[in-house]
């Protein structure tokens, strides 16, 4: 599956916090031509502020930053967001190998430097993205796979009372003749193993997604596949 087709580029945020005005100028420049979305910052007063009310999906960041540095900030990035969930490329133009190790003990993603390649920046910038993007497909495939055995167990529980039920219920109706209650009770009982009869034949070819049901709840919805 291609880049593309993993994320929207134009759905795309990307932060820029930088307190150089072009080198921001020029990154912003690149990303824009590429159909990229860009936040950009000159300073760390309110990074953490604004990543969570943009909720961008990958940060640059300089490294020298006056005030608090760029590994602060990013030690900080950590405390809220995980590598996987939001990529961090530093930016620097240190020569030291070692400010570069420390921002990637740190949990710095990657990291490029000053000049910018802008060819290298993009593709770096595209392969974590990506790599996000299938990190979301794998999690959504293993939940869904737990939700389907989920269902199973369930059907599983439900079917083994169900059964006892109704052969109890033929017993009374031998035993004691019949009551004007007992074809309503037998029919809700044969619906309810219908359903999970119906359950069991949809989960081979469905798709489950999940949708509001009440307030902080939801739903599991099965959705036939065309």
């Amino acid at each position: 599956m291609s880049e593309q087709l993993e994320y929207k580029k134009e759905q795309t945020k990307i932060l820029i916090i930088d307190d150089d005005p072009l080198d921001r100028e020029l990154l912003r420049m690149m990303l824009e031509k590429n159909e990229f979305s860009v936040i950009e910052l000159d300073n760390t007063t309110s990074f953490l502020d604004v990543i969570e009310a943009e909720k961008p999906n990958l940060v640059l960041l300089d490294i020298m930053m006056p005030g608090q540095d760029g590994n602060q900030v990013l030690q900080m990035i950590r405390t809220k967001c995980s590598e996987i969930k939001l990529p961090v490329i530093m930016v620097t133009s240190k020569s030291d190998a070692s400010d570069v190790v420390t921002s990637l003990k740190l949990g710095a993603n990657d990291y490029l430097k000053k000049p910018i390649q802008f060819d290298v920046a993009l593709r770096r910038i595209q392969i974590h993205l990506t790599m996000v993007a299938q990190s979301k497909l794998i999690s959504h495939a293993k939940e869904l796979e737990a939700t389907h055995a989920m269902i199973r167990s369930f059907a599983h529980e439900i079917n083994n009372p169900l059964t006892n039920a109704l052969g109890i219920l033929n017993e009374f109706s031998a035993k004691y003749g019949a009551d004007p209650k007992f074809p309503k009770l037998e029919d809700n009982l044969w619906r309810i193993a219908d359903v999970i009869k119906k359950a069991d034949v949809i989960l081979q070819k469905t798709k489950v997604t999940y949708e509001e049901y009440v307030t902080n709840s939801k739903m599991v919805k099965l959705k036939e596949e065309k």
